[in-house]
């Protein structure tokens, strides 16, 4: 009998297109070569919390949930995601500058994001049918959603979790669980990219992106039941990219590149290093004997984890002229559009640029194909 497979997407705005394409190669593998693909735990944190949501939606039909997210990213715009009339940004960012420069005297805060998602809540909410997400986890099509997020109150990553299985809730100080019902607002929420998007009221609380301070984002699977994990990276592993890019510029670090760099230390570099933790841990656990881990719960995951081939940072850099006028405008405010490469590609909500990032993953996806058949068939 095959081990519970569980789907890890982690967040990067824009770059979780490239997701769809490693799901759409893997869809593909198991069609091909009659080797069963099914996604029994999805667990998704900001972009990663839309896709994973859209196939528990349509988790009936693998093939079908696949097409649902092409379609989606292939028919992504910046006016789906953010407003981005010159009159609308230009009074978020001047109330931003009255309340920062003068805010003291009156008593007023900064806003609470530089741009307003609206459409973007009504991007999820038109294309997601909760009502079939509860159907599959009822039939077992699948058999748990978890969408992280943080909760800005309590500083602590929370996992929302639907699933009509007896899963047992955890509460590790910071890193907790709640059993919900997902809706758009949690998805919106784990979404909300710190700055650039609006905080998320969900029941009475506030929460935001769901990569901030999740320093393990495999857990929510694991912790639900998944014996093995497909894990689907959103920055290129290979560190060549950014030194040869360092190297070219040795002055002081604008605006930009220090903004660039603290948001890859919070929304990408956690998988990462999840992955390395759970590769020890399996090297630990399989030097244990079989009571030995029943004593301390440890037990070995299979893995794969798929990362783009290519530097998605320096792709963005290349279509930045597609960022609405003044969004490379405030952009440039802070530093040359190189510095601020991760910061565009997350913003870079273009059908051309996401159709890319899509081609890129099915390549990749199919690069691993043996690598993904060992996972599925494994036993």
């Amino acid at each position: 009998m095959n081990k519970d497979l569980g789907l890890v997407l982690s967040g990067g705005g824009a770059r979780g297109a490239y997701q769809v394409g490693v799901i759409m190669a893997a869809q593909q593998i198991s069609h091909s070569s009659g080797v069963p693909l099914k996604f029994d735990y999805l667990s998704g944190v900001s972009a990663g919390a839309i896709n994973a949501s859209s196939l528990a939606s349509n988790a009936q039909d693998l093939h079908v949930a696949t097409s649902e997210l092409v379609r989606l990213w292939s028919e992504i715009s910046f006016e789906k995601v953010f407003s981005t009339d010159s009159i609308n940004m230009g009074k978020i960012g001047f109330q931003w500058f009255r309340d920062l420069s003068i805010g003291a005297v009156t008593g007023t805060t900064p806003g609470k994001s530089l741009m307003d998602t609206a459409p973007l809540r009504h991007l999820i909410h038109s294309n997601m049918n909760y009502d079939k997400v509860d159907e599959n986890l009822r039939k077992g099509h699948i058999k748990g959603l978890a969408v992280t997020a943080i909760d800005y109150v309590q500083s602590a990553t929370t996992t929302f979790i639907q699933s009509h299985d007896d899963i047992t809730p955890w509460d590790k100080g910071r890193k907790r669980s709640e059993f919900a019902r997902i809706t758009t607002d949690h998805i919106m929420a784990s979404s909300a990219i710190p700055l650039l998007f609006p905080p998320v009221k969900v029941g009475q609380r506030y929460f935001g992106d769901g990569a901030v301070r999740n320093h393990a984002p495999c857990s929510p699977v694991i912790y639900m039941g998944a014996q093995k994990i497909l894990i689907i990276g959103v920055r290129m592993l290979s560190a060549t990219a950014h030194e040869e890019r360092a190297h070219q510029d040795q002055m002081a670090p604008s605006v930009a590149r220090v903004i660039n760099t603290v948001m890859n230390g919070v929304l990408l570099d956690a998988v990462e290093q999840d992955v390395d933790r759970l590769r020890r841990s399996n090297d630990l656990a399989r030097m244990m004997s079989a009571e030995q881990r029943k004593m301390t719960s440890l037990r070995p995951i299979d893995y794969l984890m798929i990362s783009p081939s290519a530097d998605i940072g320096e792709m963005a850099v290349q279509r930045a002229n597609k960022l609405p006028r003044m969004v490379r405008f405030l952009l440039k405010g802070l530093g040359s559009l190189h510095d601020a490469s991760e910061l565009i590609s997350y913003l870079l909500f273009d059908s051309e640029f996401c159709a890319d990032l899509i081609e890129i993953g099915y390549n990749d996806g199919l690069a691993q194909k043996e690598e993904l058949l060992r996972l599925l068939e494994s036993q």
